[in-house]
């Protein structure tokens, strides 16, 4: 039995690491059912009896891009947030700079979060279950933000589910032709027109 080391274990991380990128690439150019694993071994330079070391199959290869990417953003965005120093809006506006500055620099990544093929109930339960925690982060913010008069919306849950849609479908058009600090601040100036409660003027 070989013995596995920690630096034999971050081979193994950097090398699935690698397939995963050459993966989503892929997917992101082309219709799921038209990616062989024989190209995906092949731009990730590795052979394809590797591809099944690390992935069943090429739905598994799949869901894991997806899982591996959608993880790192959520990663990325609790880090940067701070319910102790930050107020609400100061985290919203974490959650929508971060995850437009994900989709600038990993282009390929969020082109394939844009389409789902038809998965098993497993294989839809794990991806569902990671989508409903970015929801569920931004569904917090609010929250927050109505429990200090700071936001005002009778159904947090429902926005919590728009605004990912909206910088997603802002993002479609926009990725190519629009400068990333302008759509940022359009996005935001929206959001936070829907929901900032308003000051009264006498």
């Amino acid at each position: 039995m070989r013995k596995v080391t920690k630096a034999m274990q971050v081979l193994d991380e950097q090398k699935r690491a690698k397939i995963l990128t050459a993966a989503a690439k892929l997917f992101a150019t082309q219709p799921f059912h038209k990616v062989l694993l024989s190209d995906v071994a092949e731009a990730a330079s590795v052979g394809k009896g590797t591809l099944y070391t690390y992935f069943k199959n090429k739905e598994d290869l799949y869901l894991s891009v997806l899982y591996s990417g959608f993880s790192r953003l959520i990663h990325c965005l609790r880090d940067r947030m701070d319910e102790e120093a930050y107020g609400p809006e100061e985290n919203m506006e974490v959650v929508i700079r971060e995850t437009i500055r994900f989709a600038y620099q990993t282009p390929h990544l969020f082109e394939v979060m844009r389409t789902v093929p038809s998965w098993g109930p497993v294989e839809r339960a794990k991806w569902d279950a990671k989508r409903r925690e970015f929801k569920d982060l931004i569904e917090s913010i609010i929250c927050r933000g109505i429990s200090q008069g700071i936001f005002i919306d009778p159904h947090p849950e429902l926005t919590a589910r728009y605004i990912p849609g909206f910088v997603r479908s802002a993002l479609i058009d926009g990725i190519e032709t629009i400068d990333r600090e302008a759509l940022t601040d359009h996005i935001l100036r929206f959001v936070k027109a829907a929901i900032t409660v308003k000051e009264d003027v006498c």
